[in-house]
C-alpha cells in the first residue's frame, strides 16, 4: 500500500470535521449575538430569503458539482474541459434566474408572506451569483480530498456574522444586516476559493459535453431539489399559516438544531460520497459505510438526547428569554435530526455513489407525498400540533429507508439495524444521567450546566472503558482503507 494514500479517509475526516468544529464554536455566538439585538421576526425574513436561494442555487449548479466527484474521467484534459463548461454553465443561469426573480419580485414575495419583502429577495439574489462562481472549484476539491484548503473558506464565511452582521445589526436593528451578511459571506467564500484552487476557469464550452454532463446529473437536480422540499415545504406551509414571528420562531430553532446536528453531516457526507465513489467492490462498499456511520453514531445519539432533554437551557444560551417558545421547537427537532441523519443523510450518499439518484429521487417523493398532507392538515389544527407532526413524520422515514436500502442497493437489513447497537447501548448513559440530573438538580441555570458538564465526563469515561476497543478498531479499519484518488 503507498504511504501516501494510507489514512486518506482519516485526513479528509479530519480536516472536514476541524471545519464544522471550528464554524460550530464561533456560529453560535454570533447567533447567541444577533438573536438577542433581533427579533424573531426579522429571522422570517431571513428564512424566506434563504429558502429563495437556496432553491435557486440547487437549479444553477444542475447536479454539475456531484458529477464532478463521481465520474471516472479518462484524463486531465476532459475533467477540466467538463469543469469550464460546468462553469460557465453556472455563471449564465445564476445571472439568468437572478433576473427572472427581480422581475417577478412583488409576485413571489406576495406568494411567500407579502409584497414588503420583494426589495430584500431581488438583493439577496446577488448571493446566486457567488455561489454559482465556486461550486466546481468545491467540487474538484472534493474529489481530489482536498478538504484542508475548503476548511480555509469555511473558516472565513464563517467570521463573516461576527464581523460584518453583529455590527451591521447593532447599527441597523434590521433585517438588512443578516441579508447583508449572508452576501458578504458568499463573496468571501468565492474569493477564497477562486485564489485557493489549482483548477481556473479558461474560455472554453461545448455544447456537446453539456448534454452529455446533464443526461448524467439530471436526476441528480431532480434528487437535490426533493431534498430541498423535504426540508423546506413546512417553511413555506408555516408563512401561509402564521406570521413572520412564528416563522422566525420555528426557522430559526430548525436551523440552530440542523447547524448543531448538521455538522456531522456537513463534516463527513462531502467524505462519505468521494469515498464511496471510488468504490466499485459491493461487500467493501457496505463495510466502508457501516465503518464510518458507526463512528458518527457515538456523536450523535448522546447530542439528541442531551438536546432533547436541555432544551430550556440550551434555548436560553443560544437566543435568550425572548425565544422561550423555541425549546420545545429545539428538543422535538434534535430527535428528528439524529434519527434523519442516520437513515436518510447517510443512506442518500450511498445511492449518489452507486450512481442511481434517480431511485433516492422516488425514495424523497414517496416520504414527500406523505408530509406534504400531513404538515397542510396540522397546521391547519394549530401551530403546536403541526411542530410536533412534523418531527413524528420521521417514522414514515424509517419505514422508506429500509425498503429502498434493500430492494435497490440490495442490502442485508440486518447489519444496518445492528450497527446502531453499540452507539445506541453507550448512549443510555446519557438518557439515564439526563433523567436523574434533571430530578436531582432540577434548579438554577448554573446547576443546569453544571449537569451538563457532568453527563458528558460520564459519556466519555463509559466510552474509554467499554467501547474504546471497538471505536479504536473501527477508525483503524477507516484509517488503513485504500482509497484511488487518481482521475
Amino acid at each position: 500500500m503507498n504511504r501516501k494514500e494510507v489514512g486518506t479517509i482519516q485526513k479528509s475526516l479530519l480536516w472536514s470535521g476541524s471545519s464544522e468544529m471550528a464554524v460550530k464554536l464561533i456560529v453560535p455566538i454570533s447567533n447567541m449575538l444577533l438573536a438577542r439585538i433581533l427579533t424573531p421576526e426579522y429571522f422570517g425574513v431571513l428564512a424566506i430569503c434563504i429558502m429563495v436561494i437556496s432553491f435557486l442555487d440547487i437549479i444553477t449548479d444542475a447536479g454539475f458539482g456531484k458529477y464532478l466527484v463521481q465520474y471516472d474521467f479518462k484524463d486531465e484534459n476532459q475533467r477540466d474541459e467538463c469543469a469550464n463548461v460546468a462553469f460557465w454553465s453556472n455563471l449564465a443561469l445564476s445571472f439568468f434566474l437572478c433576473a427572472v426573480v427581480v422581475v417577478n419580485s412583488e409576485w413571489i414575495a406576495e406568494l411567500l408572506g407579502g409584497k414588503k419583502y420583494s426589495t430584500v429577495i431581488s438583493v439577496s439574489c446577488l448571493q446566486l451569483v457567488f455561489t454559482s462562481m465556486v461550486s466546481i472549484q468545491m467540487g474538484l476539491l472534493r474529489r481530489d480530498f482536498q478538504f484542508k484548503k475548503l476548511f480555509v473558506a469555511r473558516i472565513g464565511v464563517t467570521l463573516v456574522p461576527l464581523v460584518v452582521t453583529v455590527p451591521l445589526a447593532l447599527i441597523t436593528k434590521s433585517y438588512w444586516a443578516l441579508i447583508i451578511g449572508n452576501i458578504s459571506g458568499s463573496v468571501i467564500n468565492a474569493v477564497i476559493l477562486l485564489l485557493g484552487s489549482k483548477w481556473k476557469p479558461r474560455l472554453f464550452y461545448s455544447f456537446e459535453l453539456l448534454k452529455q454532463m446533464f443526461s448524467f446529473s439530471f436526476w441528480s437536480l431532480c434528487e437535490a431539489l426533493a431534498h430541498w422540499f423535504i426540508f423546506w415545504v413546512d417553511t413555506f406551509i408555516v408563512v401561509q399559516f402564521y406570521s413572520s414571528y412564528y416563522l422566525g420562531i420555528y426557522k430559526n430553532s430548525a436551523n440552530m438544531i440542523m447547524s448543531l446536528i448538521g455538522m456531522i453531516i456537513a463534516a463527513t457526507s462531502p467524505v462519505l460520497l468521494s469515498v464511496l465513489s471510488r468504490i466499485k467492490d459491493e461487500k467493501e462498499f457496505y463495510s466502508i459505510f457501516l465503518h464510518i456511520e458507526k463512528i458518527i453514531m457515538y456523536i450523535l445519539f448522546p447530542m439528541g438526547i442531551g438536546i432533547f432533554f436541555y432544551r430550556e437551557t440550551i434555548t436560553t444560551i443560544l437566543f435568550g428569554a425572548q425565544w422561550a417558545e423555541a425549546s420545545n421547537i429545539i428538543g422535538a427537532w434534535a430527535l428528528m435530526m439524529v434519527v434523519s441523519v442516520v437513515i436518510y443523510s447517510f443512506p442518500a450518499e450511498a445511492f449518489k455513489a452507486k450512481g442511481i439518484p434517480k431511485i433516492l429521487f422516488f425514495y424523497q417523493i414517496s416520504y414527500l407525498a406523505f408530509l406534504i398532507p400531513v404538515c397542510i392538515l396540522t397546521a391547519k389544527i394549530d401551530f403546536w400540533t403541526f411542530v410536533y407532526a412534523r418531527a413524528l413524520s420521521i417514522a414514515v422515514q424509517v419505514v422508506l429507508c429500509m425498503i429502498f436500502l434493500h430492494k435497490f442497493l440490495h442490502w442485508n437489513i440486518v447489519p444496518f439495524i445492528k450497527n446502531m447497537g453499540k452507539p445506541a447501548f453507550a448512549s443510555v448513559s446519557v438518557l439515564i444521567s439526563c433523567i436523574l440530573f434533571k430530578k436531582i438538580l432540577p434548579g438554577s441555570f448554573m446547576l443546569q450546566i453544571f449537569s451538563i458538564f457532568i453527563i458528558i465526563v460520564v459519556y466519555f469515561a463509559i466510552l474509554y472503558v467499554f467501547f474504546k476497543k471497538d471505536i479504536m478498531s473501527t477508525m483503524k479499519i477507516i484509517q488503513e482503507k485504500k482509497i484511488n484518488k487518481k482521475v
